[in-house]
């Protein structure tokens, strides 16, 4: 299942224009991440480049970024797909220092 956010970000030197949030986050982190936070942590992407942990044969880049926001560690796990129509939130939450 996932929620799907109109909003611009430029990652990779590529502009998006949906986000696509996964809420499998709910099941474990809810406490401490939510769809705003996400978009925060998303946000601090915006206008960088990385380079992806893993790319597969159809075409699918993942990433797992390290962040810190409001003095807290946080691990986003997004993906890109092969036409690069979105960018899709797998996973969030906090890490420990």
């Amino acid at each position: 299942m996932f929620r799907v956010v109109e909003i611009r970000f430029f990652i990779n030197e590529t502009w998006f224009s949906e986000v696509w949030i996964d809420t499998h986050y709910e099941e474990k982190h809810s406490r401490s991440i939510n769809d705003q936070l996400i978009l925060e942590l998303l946000g601090l992407l915006n206008y960088e480049c990385f380079l992806p942990q893993l790319v597969r044969k159809d075409g699918f880049q993942f990433y797992d970024t390290d962040l810190f926001f409001g003095g807290k560690p946080y691990r986003l796990i997004w993906v890109i797909p092969p036409d690069a129509c979105y960018i899709g939130i797998r996973n969030a939450y906090r890490r420990s220092k």
